[in-house]
């Protein structure tokens, strides 16, 4: 038996309803077998969707804390002997059995999945379900030694017996195995198994067999030992992200309460606000560093239109002396330039104090230079084409 946190029940679910394109860590999957596996109950979503739903169903009186036990995972299963015993139809009938088993025990609408592997060394189901209890999530009450205990008797009473299986010794002491050790335990057992078939022979031939089985027995106990470190590596991994999500969450929570005048009373608490509060002194004092590059950046702006603002001031001056001193000579100006010097007149304003004819003549006089600029162009282009 095996519990998982949310963050591990996608990959169990993988490795648990895999097909013929799965990879995994587990070598001893013959993929050309995984055909074979099937399942026993029918589920249309994933595990993490049936398991939210059924607890938004149970409407817990609190949500889950993030460390929470949402799954656990059995295996089920005997030695390579007892399903030598069995036909394809008594094996399933086996396995309904089980699966029965743990549906009266926990209740079906808490079992997430049952499904069968006949593509690894030995035959065995993985059936996982839901730790709920009275409306409430109760991995610590259902999944002690004392109820396994109770499970394994129960189990026995129900199903071994009618299969002719004995149980385990009562009291043993011995830790259960997690679902990685009991498959490296069924790959070391088997091979042991199949050295011992191989040591009744006699002759060279067996011989070359043993050292075969031996090579075999040795990478299955270095597989194990991979394992074992793979595991202890990931506890590792999932106990130190969840002890920096608890304490990221009480920084926070202590920041606010720090912010709204609230002081904690306990040494504990004071040392996460006084943490919390360097953190965000440290946050400001860098928001103030920016703000003050940008206000420099706005200031030598700023700068610049000003000097910009003064010199068309002192343009608009100029343009103003020169329209009103020599008003004629401003209208050619505009006239040549209306989109420059037009800036310079206020709006309403006529261009110059000139009258209505001799403002006529100057725009005549402006046409004809532009004709004649036209006409010598052409000249030219036609000239320069000629030679």
């Amino acid at each position: 038996m095996e519990k998982y946190h949310k963050t591990d029940i996608c990959p169990i679910e993988n490795e648990n309803e895999r097909d013929e394109n799965y990879v995994g860590s587990n070598t001893c999957i013959d993929s050309s077998r995984t055909k074979d596996n099937y399942r026993l109950l029918f589920r249309s979503s994933s595990y993490t969707d049936f398991i939210n739903a059924r607890i938004s169903e149970v409407n817990l009186p609190k949500a889950p804390r993030k460390d929470a036990v949402l799954m656990a995972s059995f295996v089920v299963g005997s030695d390579r002997e007892f399903f030598k015993g069995l036909d394809e139809d008594e094996q399933n009938a086996f396995f309904r059995d089980c699966t029965n088993f743990f549906i009266d025990r926990y209740g079906r609408k808490n079992i997430i999945s049952a499904v069968v592997h006949n593509d690894e060394t030995t035959p065995h189901m993985h059936l996982n379900l839901i730790p709920i209890k009275d409306g409430r999530l109760c991995a610590k009450d259902l999944l002690n030694r004392n109820e396994l205990s109770k499970l394994q008797t129960e189990f026995h009473e129900k199903v071994g017996k009618r299969w002719g299986l004995m149980r385990g010794k009562e009291g043993n002491t011995a830790s259960h195995l997690s679902t990685a050790e009991f498959k490296a335990k069924c790959i070391v057992d088997e091979a042991w198994d199949k050295s011992t078939e191989i040591l009744s022979s006699a002759g060279k031939r067996v011989q070359a067999e043993l050292e075969t089985m031996e090579k075999a027995v040795q990478k299955a106990d270095e597989h194990f030992t991979d394992t074992m470190k793979e595991i202890s590596t990931a506890k590792a991994e999932r106990d130190k992200i969840v002890e920096e999500r608890n304490a990221e969450a009480n920084y926070t929570q202590a920041l606010e309460d720090a912010k709204q005048g609230k002081f904690s009373k306990s040494k504990n608490g004071l040392r996460n606000q006084i943490v919390a509060l360097t953190a965000e002194v440290k946050r400001l004092e860098e928001v103030v560093d920016r703000q003050q590059k940008d206000n420099g950046l706005l200031y030598k702006e700023v700068q610049e239109l000003s000097k910009d603002k003064d010199k068309f001031n002192k343009m608009s001056r100029a343009y103003t002396l020169f329209r009103e001193r020599e008003p004629e000579a401003f209208t050619r100006a505009f006239h040549r330039a209306p989109s420059i010097v037009g800036a310079f007149i206020p709006k309403g304003e006529p261009i110059a104090n000139l009258g209505k004819s001799r403002l006529r003549q100057i725009e005549e006089e402006i046409e004809r230079e532009n004709a004649t600029k036209t006409e010598y162009k052409k000249k030219f282009n036609n000239n320069s084409k000629a030679d």
